[in-house]
């Protein structure tokens, strides 16, 4: 008994060398990782490189098929906060090995494992991304540096991951570690260089012009088609909260949830390549380093990769909740998001221009106070909440005022436009030109609703088929009205508003 017991102390202390020289061993290998491997900002902040040459679900679909239907969340996500889905992946990785190994349904549901309490890919995802992003940016402010372009090191990148993915203070069998080794940093690269190897800039396959853009002044117009007047909003950081970068803008043409908006559409700031991170989501890269993003959109009119010119409309925005927010979030109604990047970070708006609007950001987030945010143009200032005609850049070609629209009408048949649909307006002068076809008797009818029904507003009726409206219209909802009093044909119809 004696030497049975002293067998397992001599047994039990020749597994604890073994396990110190072990963890020696792995300590070793910590430090064997240089300062030059670890992970730097260029890969830690989600490029325009990346963004067009590494498509997240082809690479799933190779490595980690399990995950393909995940592939838009992670690119969305990405997207949406800037950080690179290869990090996002190989956080993943390293916490539950779900990308080289099978993996169960709860391995699914917490893919990060215990790094964020949410429960759910897209909510792990979201959370991971949005934390992350926070941390990376956080330290900087405008009033510290004046500067838009937030002024980021790879030492941010370092905290952020360090943050989100602390270091333990001591190891299983007690062993304290020091603290601010990168540690975590360390750990996270390796995963990523066993993944995906080191990252070097890579030209683009789809040509997006380093040039540097001649007059930035006069090279964004406002997000919306030129000839028509949005409401905005209070200028904000993208994700809602807190005082720099204030990127974002929102902006909106009237509508409700379960409206038809159809005939809203959003429009490309400045020509470029678009990048379609999810359903919602889509990003156009411009010249020099420059691009902007649209959320809670739907649909989107081309693929990832089409070279987009100035103006081009892109999309509708959503007219359903489950769409606008289609990877999760909040929004109170439909409305454009809209934000703009610089080297593929978020870029603080202050002193930009749009459309030959200067953007003055508020104290923080959604200030609404006209001392702080407004808009200005030609010495005109514009509050948060008033409407915002778009005169577009001076160097582009002048657009054909207003929308057209064009149908078939049988003789004593109407139809209804916009689509059938109807459109909110701030106030002002709403025109309306009809051309229909000769020897045929066409009649154009501007109706408002007055919480009950439609009532007419203005009425244009001669015996051909051309009618004009120009009428001087209070805040509402209205919608035109074409019909034949004799005859059939095609017609067109332009509204100006």
């Amino acid at each position: 008994m004696t030497f049975l017991n002293g067998g397992l102390r001599g047994l039990v202390g020749l597994c604890v060398l073994l396990v110190c020289f072990n963890s020696t061993v792995a300590l070793a290998s910590d430090d064997e990782l240089s300062e030059s491997e670890l992970i730097t900002k260029h890969e830690f902040v989600y490029s325009y490189d990346e963004m067009l040459n590494f498509d997240v679900e082809e690479y799933l679909q190779a490595n980690a098929p399990h995950l393909v239907a995940y592939s838009e969340v992670i690119s969305h996500y990405a997207g949406y906060t800037s950080i690179s889905p290869k990090i996002l992946i190989a956080l993943m990785e390293q916490e539950t090995g779900i990308i080289t190994n099978p993996v169960s349904a709860s391995t699914i549901s917490r893919p990060f494992g215990d790094l964020s309490a949410k429960v759910g890919f897209k909510e792990q995802v979201k959370d991971i991304s949005t934390r992350l992003a926070k941390e990376f940016y956080r330290g900087h402010s405008f009033h510290d540096t004046g500067e838009n372009e937030v002024m980021t090191t790879d030492e941010d990148v370092y905290r952020a991951i360090e943050t989100i993915v602390p270091e333990q203070a001591e190891d299983a069998i007690g062993i304290e570690r020091t603290r601010g080794t990168k540690g975590s940093s360390k750990e996270v690269s390796r995963t990523h260089r066993t993944l995906f190897g080191k990252s070097e800039k890579e030209e683009s396959s789809t040509q997006v012009q380093a040039v540097a853009v001649a007059n930035l002044d006069n090279y964004f117009q406002l997000p919306f088609p030129v000839g028509e007047s949005w409401r905005n909003g209070g200028s904000h950081t993208n994700h809602g909260s807190g005082a720099y970068p204030q990127s974002s803008l929102d902006f909106n043409a009237g509508g409700y949830w379960g409206d038809n908006l159809g005939h809203i559409w959003v429009a490309a700031s400045a020509p470029g390549v678009i990048k379609n991170h999810s359903s919602c989501f889509a990003e156009i890269i411009h010249e020099d380093g420059w691009s902007t993003t649209y959320y809670h959109i739907d649909n989107i009119r081309y693929a990832t990769g089409s070279n987009i010119t100035r103006n081009t409309r892109i999309a509708n925005y959503a007219s359903n909740k489950s769409q606008a927010l289609c990877n999760g979030g909040q929004s109170t109604g439909p409305h454009l998001h809209f934000s703009m990047k610089k080297d593929g970070q978020f870029y603080h708006l202050n002193g930009m221009r749009l459309s030959g609007y200067q953007v003055r950001t508020g104290r923080d987030s959604y200030d609404s106070n006209c001392g702080y945010f407004w808009l200005s143009r030609n010495g005109y200032k514009y509050c948060a909440w008033t409407n915002i005609y778009n005169y577009g850049v001076t160097s582009a070609e002048p657009p054909q005022e207003g929308d057209t629209y064009s149908g078939y009408l049988g003789h004593r048949g109407y139809q209804v436009q916009p689509d059938g649909s109807w459109f909110y307006y701030y106030g002002g002068t709403i025109s309306a030109e009809l051309t229909g076809p000769q020897n045929s008797d066409f009649d154009l009818r501007l109706e408002r609703w007055n919480g009950y029904n439609w009532q007419r507003a203005a009425l244009s009726e001669t015996p051909s088929s051309n009618e004009s409206i120009n009428y001087r219209a209070s805040s509402g909802y209205y919608r035109l009205v074409v019909y034949s009093y004799l005859g059939s044909g095609n017609y067109n119809l332009r509204i100006i508003k």
